[in-house]
């Protein structure tokens, strides 16, 4: 037994899911004869009760008039029709059809080496400037956003948009456009393009197509599409992956953004230099030259200092006015391999900020003027670095500290040991008995270092004026952890304001790890953060690659304060190791971190012993201390404007990574201007607005697109009598530089081997010929599945209240007329 009732159609969810509702009424009875004969053995059964019914009532009735008998029996009739309906058990069953689009998945490349430009053949080099030329990312964009081709996929299909670089990810999900849904575009719509952005160090192309098939629907994927240039340089192989993808029925078709030939051209890809040097202090300046098409020419370099206020706001294809300090010819090297050209100069007498560039003068055949000059800031600072040295003892990191800053002329070290008796001898230029005593003594200090130093040793006045030293002077604060007075101090209200300071959260209870005192025999090394690899103040040499290795061949540390959890808007450098059965969190302690406390730097290190790296380099640990040391210093050094303070995380970011510049007001009632002058020129504005995290400060927010040498201003007033000028240097990864042409064959091996096919668009978006024959070939694999849900119980209840109200009315019925029958 079935009835159908109107349909009831739904919107599709936000799975992008269409749902059709039907209710089927049936009997529970009749839906469990399994059997040939048991139907008819029920409809006897049936016209046995009819006739029972009938032959009693002919009988009982045969001495009144029919008119009163065959109601009677009508009505006991009736009533054994309520109850066999009970006996049925009818029921209501809610069926779903439930329709699956078919999905098309579009997967897009946002490693750093998209900022290069898409086409730069010979034939088109020349046309257009430098700051004219459309970058890879660029032309994705358009394609995305600025054609129909994601109007022409979804006709048929939804579309997931996916991004990759080191990892990959869904960022949005776009439903199949329909004319009822016309006009309501969801946030996740109109958002996620912004969430593209060129800003991954690698390119892993095979991972993220496995991911993409592992991430969405087998039965419903019609095609992945990939808008990349094909330069994979970790992972999978490509060619692996899509070997797993043809054993699917999806197909892959590729965009392949670039070009092939790359033009005749020298640039300055990369300049290190030292942000503070001392006068008279010998430095070396290194730039990094990468070339194509010119390997075995001769170039000149020059080493220029440059004005200042002229290089406010310049490009880098305008030569720049200034003196050259130095100059000499290299041989360019081959095709996107990096060159260093080091410069070592004797020292810059005058103290003051200066700009020291590298320009390179290209053989003829260079197609590209404006990326022949780099620039960097160098503060020469006429003081020394005034540091103040708390130690709970006289530990082995408190002596190897004290006596590297010792060593070095551009340090003045006072000390202070908790452990320490009266006249005692220490190798320092000043030992203190107690904690400066007033605010001007403490601001005599550049730099504090706190060694499981014994804060229960100073006043609550005292560590006020320590704290309003790092927010509202530019202090900078150096925290070392111990397992000697840390406990102590841990445990007591009275030092909330120093546990604040610190850029990891400190509770009550935690302990140091690992201590050699608990026999812990293996060290746990290491583990760099993105940050961490990418800040200067922690290389153990010249370069990167260099520093990496360096910190590899260090076997590790023995302890460090268990704690993961950074504090927010701190940077996390290093954690230790994971090692099992230890009890650590899952991400491991936290060794190293750092944050912008108010004006001021702080910066922690989870356990005393940074001198062990001694025992890979003994140069190496010396070097790291001093640019920790200068690292937390420099909002001392770098305080600018009397009325507003420019502060930054780093020197270097890499392409695609967002900057935060901060600005602590010292007088109210202005309103900064903070605005950033990318490499070719342009002069972009930044919103200023509150400090999240920081009372009273403001912030602005940017993300460097290209790379080279960006500049960042801030205006106190309109009348640009105050203002600061940080410069900021943006690069491309390594890996990034190795393959900078489109990787033609190998995306055309990807298509070929899954069915799909590869196009490569010749200008800034795809023609609408090629968009029409993508979406024609794409396969409509959408899905119908059916879902049996649960009986309606409402229903089933209201009808069994109706079968019992008749039923009750027909007895009642019979029972009356009976009684006027004046029948038993």
């Amino acid at each position: 037994m079935m009835m159908r009732f109107i349909p009831n159609t739904r919107f599709p969810t936000p799975f992008c899911v269409a749902e059709r509702i039907e209710y089927r009424v049936s009997s529970g009875l009749l839906d469990s004869f399994s059997e040939w004969w048991h139907m008819p053995v029920f409809v006897a059964c049936i016209a046995t009760v009819v006739g029972t019914v009938l032959w009693i009532y002919h009988h009982d009735a045969a001495e009144i008039p029919r008119w009163k008998g065959i109601p009677l029996a009508f009505l006991r009739i009736f009533a054994w029709t309520i109850l066999l309906f009970g006996l049925l058990d009818i029921r209501r069953t809610a069926e779903h059809e439930i329709t699956f689009p078919s999905r098309v998945a579009v997967l897009v490349d946002e490693s750093a080496s998209m900022t290069l430009a898409a086409n730069t053949d010979s034939t088109t080099a020349s046309k257009k400037q430098p700051e004219e030329a459309t970058s890879r990312a660029n032309v994705a964009s358009n394609i995305l956003q600025n054609s129909d081709f994601l109007s022409a996929l979804r006709n048929t299909h939804e579309v997931s948009v996916w991004s990759f670089s080191t990892n990959s990810q869904k960022i949005a999900l776009l439903p199949q456009e329909s004319p009822s849904l016309s006009g309501n575009a969801t946030d996740n719509e109109q958002h996620w393009q912004e969430k593209l952005l060129p800003q991954g160090s690698e390119t892993r192309l095979g991972d993220a197509l496995l991911n993409v098939l592992r991430g969405e629907p087998d039965e419903s994927l019609s095609g992945i599409i990939v808008l990349t240039d094909g330069g994979n340089n970790a992972g999978v192989d490509p060619a692996q992956a899509a070997s797993k993808v043809a054993d699917t029925p999806t197909e892959v078709h590729v965009i392949g953004l670039g070009s092939e030939r790359l033009p005749a051209n020298v640039r300055v890809a990369d300049l290190l230099s030292p942000p503070r040097i001392f006068p008279g202090d010998s430095f070396s300046i290194t730039g990094y030259l990468q070339s194509q098409g010119l390997e075995g020419e001769i170039a000149q370099v020059e080493l220029l200092e440059a004005d200042a206020e002229a290089m406010i706001g310049a490009s880098s294809n305008e030569t720049p006015s200034g003196r050259v300090i130095d100059t000499t010819e290299v041989q360019l090297a081959a095709d996107g391999e990096l060159l260093a050209v080091r410069f070592d100069l004797d020292g810059l007498e005058t103290p003051g900020s200066r700009v020291l560039a590298i320009r390179v003068i290209p053989p003829s055949a260079d197609s590209n003027s404006g990326d022949n000059l780099e620039a960097a800031d160098i503060e020469v600072v006429d003081s020394k670095t005034q540091v103040l040295l708390l130690s709970g003892g006289p530990s082995r990191e408190y002596r190897f500290l004290r006596n590297v800053l010792q060593r070095d002329q551009s340090f003045a070290v006072d000390v202070l040991l908790n452990s320490a008796p009266s006249g005692i001898s220490q190798d320092a230029r000043k030992i203190l008995d107690s904690f400066p005593v007033s605010s001007e003594a403490v601001d005599e200090y550049d730099v504090i270092i706190a060694i499981d130093y014994d804060w229960e040793e100073l006043d609550p006045a005292s560590i006020a004026r320590l704290e309003r030293w790092v927010s509202e002077d530019s202090g900078g604060l150096l925290f070392v952890a111990g397992n000697v007075f840390m406990q102590q101090w841990l445990t007591n209200r009275r030092f909330e304001a120093i546990r604040n300071l610190h850029p990891v959260e400190l509770r009550r209870g935690e302990q140091l790890l690992l201590t050699p005192q608990l026999a812990a025999t293996d060290p746990l090394p290491l583990r760099f953060s993105p940050d961490g690899n990418d800040s200067e103040f922690l290389w153990l040499s010249t370069n990167p690659i260099a520093s990496q290795t360096i910190w590899s061949e260090f076997p590790g540390v023995y302890a460090c304060f268990d704690t993961a959890v950074a504090k927010p808007g701190a940077t996390v450098y290093a954690r230790i190791g994971r090692n099992d059965g230890l009890g650590m969190t899952r991400e491991g302690p936290i060794y190293l971190a750092g944050q912008l406390y108010g004006s001021g730097t702080v910066f922690y290190a989870g356990s005393g012993e940074l001198w062990r790296i001694r025992a890979v380099d003994s140069t190496a640990h010396e070097r790291l201390v001093t640019q920790m040391v200068r690292h937390v210093a420099q909002g001392r050094l770098l305080r600018g404007s009397s009325r507003g303070r420019l502060i930054l995380e780093k020197d270097r970011y890499p392409v695609g990574q967002s900057v935060t510049a901060r600005i602590m007001e010292t007088t109210s009632g202005t309103q900064p201007k903070l605005e950033v002058i990318t490499p070719d020129g342009q002069r972009i504005t930044v919103p200023v607005a509150s400090d999240p995290v920081r009372a009273g400060g403001l912030q602005g927010s940017f993300v460097v697109t290209s790379e080279g040498s960006w500049q960042i201003i801030l205006t106190i007033d309109d009348t640009q009598r105050e203002r600061t000028v940080r410069r900021i240097q943006a690069t491309l990864p390594d890996r990034e530089l190795i393959q900078p042409k489109l990787q033609r064959k190998t995306l055309s091996q990807i298509a070929t081997a899954t069915g799909g096919l590869a196009w490569f668009p010749r200008g800034e978006t795809l023609s609408e010929t090629d968009i029409t024959k993508i979406a024609a070939i794409l396969k409509d694999r959408s899905r119908t599945e059916y879902e049996t849900g649960e009986n309606d119980k409402a229903f089933k209840k209201t009808l069994n209240t109706l079968l019992l109200g008749i039923g009750f009315a027909l007895l009642s019925g019979e029972w009356i007329l009976r009684r006027l029958a004046k029948l038993a």
